[in-house]
């Protein structure tokens, strides 16, 4: 009996060694660095929407939003709001308005993003059909 419990407690060691290894490796190699802009995707019943924000800092950081309809033509819509909100703190700060800057694309220069941690952003499209919103969960590592 003694030798298959130290068999198992080899077997044990050897693997809590191995996930130690690879953890370490994991964190040694990670791209730390500036990875560019986010771009995150998520649509509606009528829009699909990509919204591209910087999240390797925090503080304001611009924003922009494009919308198309479902076969991926560029939309006019009558405003598009983007609210921060980060859940984990009950964090919620003033919503931005995102001005048209082409078509079917809309950008807010100054969105606030004032600390590091996992942010939702809500996007509201303000359309013909009504007000419909789209959520986009960020991380924020700056």
């Amino acid at each position: 009996m003694t030798s298959v419990a130290g068999g198992r407690r080899r077997t044990l060691w050897t693997a809590v060694c191995a996930a130690v290894l690879a953890g370490a490796a994991l964190w040694l190699f990670w791209p730390w660095g500036d990875t560019g802009p986010a771009v995150l995707s998520n649509g509606t019943a009528h829009y699909r929407i990509r919204l591209t924000v910087d999240a390797s800092r925090t503080g304001a950081s611009p924003v922009t939003v494009e919308v198309a309809d479902l076969q991926g033509r560029p939309v006019t819509l009558r405003k598009v709001t983007v609210e921060p909100v980060m859940t984990t703190m009950g964090h919620a700060y003033e919503p931005v308005d995102a001005v048209a800057a082409g078509p079917g694309r809309y950008r807010a220069e100054s969105l606030s993003l004032r600390m590091g941690g996992a942010w939702e952003l809500n996007v509201l499209l303000h359309g013909p059909t009504g007000v419909e919103q789209a959520a986009f969960p960020l991380l924020v590592t700056g």
